[in-house]
């Protein structure tokens, strides 16, 4: 069966799920493509989000795995695997594609992508998608759609390919605040600032986690790799105080001993911890400088008047991000740009340890590229370690050091590359 597959490449300012409720209802593309006497399926963390509350609700599983396990309990990518398997099995007419390689590994990726290839040649695919090295091989027709989610460009995949590259915009060059005049600046390379010495952790008997043995110094930039269910959120968790199996392990947290009598707090006073999904707590309508300035005692919002230094700290920040952040609100800007604040905010602090969580998920191309030069800036300035999480290879992300998870008979292990 001949089908006219379509990609619609957006940018951070579209409304998406708007586009997609059109694509349901034939709206804004039916001179397009006519879906008027079909009926589709979403392939989306929102679908998977709406059967995990079915299964909650009716305490039921609605998508059969090999196991029979629950949606909730499964990591992206198996949840990926899982709905994808699910939707097929409902022969649907067409599929709609959410940002379908976010946050899922290259096995992952892999098996998504053939499983689309073969689904293609008998069920129409529409692909929303924001990163241009995301487009599905067998899409024949691409739309690009302007921030006020109108088309203002129709192309045929090829002509689409000869045009990545070209006519890219100069990105903005991130000259950081001089903030970096306490202790840690003059503090020893050398000395770790977190050692893992032979971590292992199980969930239920299942091993999940096993002979971690890491150290990470002051100024170093780490990748932290693995695949879906790997640990790397658990070995996050440990590190940042939040995970109870980190008791009884022989981990050193800034030179504390862990389980020496230390608090949470003493532990989150010294990272900067960013995740997109830590977003969604700030609904405040605040100034980007105060977003800044809640950073300095880790509140989600500002309750309280900022002293004089601390409005002077924002503000250098403020300027390091650029003249389009001047004067605004957080929630006037964009996706991309909330992110750039939110590790300013991550940063406000002089944390001698940056944590970025799959920072650039739904990020689109020009909002990346400004995310992973102002990573690199702040590692540029070997003042502070960062860990980076990320199943994407960055075009220009350039981590000194990686620490991959591998899988052994035992669970997970760490091999440094």
């Amino acid at each position: 069966m001949n089908q006219l597959h379509i990609g619609l490449y957006l940018s951070n300012s579209c409304d998406k799920y708007q586009i997609i409720d059109e694509v349901f209802e034939n709206k804004s593309f039916a001179h397009i493509i006519d879906l008027s006497k079909i009926s589709g399926l979403l392939f989306s963390t929102r679908t998977i989000e709406k059967l995990i509350d079915d299964e909650f609700r009716h305490d039921r599983v609605f998508v059969n795995t090999e196991n029979n396990d629950s949606l909730s309990t499964m990591s992206s990518g198996q949840q990926k695997r899982a709905l994808l398997t699910y939707l097929i099995a409902q022969k649907p007419d067409y599929l709609v594609l959410d940002d379908v390689y976010s946050n899922i590994d290259k096995a992952t990726q892999e098996y998504i992508l053939q499983a689309l290839t073969i689904l293609s040649k008998t069920t129409l695919i529409i692909q929303l998608f924001f990163r241009k090295s995301d487009l599905l091989p067998f899409i024949q027709k691409v739309i690009t759609i302007d921030k006020n989610n109108t088309i203002v460009n129709v192309q045929s995949n090829q002509d689409y390919k000869q045009q990545i590259g070209k006519n890219e915009e100069k990105v903005h060059r991130f000259i950081l605040p001089n903030l970096y005049e306490s202790n840690l600046a003059t503090s020893n390379t050398n000395h770790p600032l977190i050692e893992l010495h032979s971590v292992s952790v199980s969930y239920s008997e299942r091993n999940i986690l096993h002979n971690i043995n890491w150290i990470i110094r002051k100024g170093e930039f780490w990748q932290l790799e693995g695949p879906n269910g790997s640990g790397k959120s658990t070995l996050v968790g440990m590190i940042c105080g939040d995970n109870p199996k980190a008791y009884n392990q022989d981990i050193v947290l800034f030179g504390i001993k862990k389980g020496s009598g230390e608090t949470i707090w003493d532990i989150k006073r010294q990272i900067g911890y960013f995740t997109p999904n830590m977003m969604l707590r700030f609904t405040r309508n605040e100034t980007v400088e105060n977003m800044i300035i809640s950073g300095l005692n880790d509140s989600v919002g500002l309750y309280t008047e900022p002293t004089d230094l601390q409005k002077d700290i924002a503000r250098n920040w403020v300027e390091m991000l650029g003249t389009s952040f001047r004067n605004k609100l957080f929630q006037q800007l964009s996706i991309g740009q909330q992110r750039m604040v939110m590790v300013a905010r991550a940063m406000v602090k002089h944390p001698p340890l940056l944590i970025l969580d799959e920072p650039t998920i739904e990020l689109d191309d020009e909002n990346s590229t400004l995310f992973i030069e102002m990573v690199q800036a702040i590692a540029a300035e070997n003042q502070v370690a960062i860990i980076y999480i990320s199943h994407r290879d960055e075009e220009n992300l350039r981590p000194s050091k990686i620490f991959e998870l591998v899988k052994t008979d035992n669970g997970y292990t760490g091999v440094v590359k």
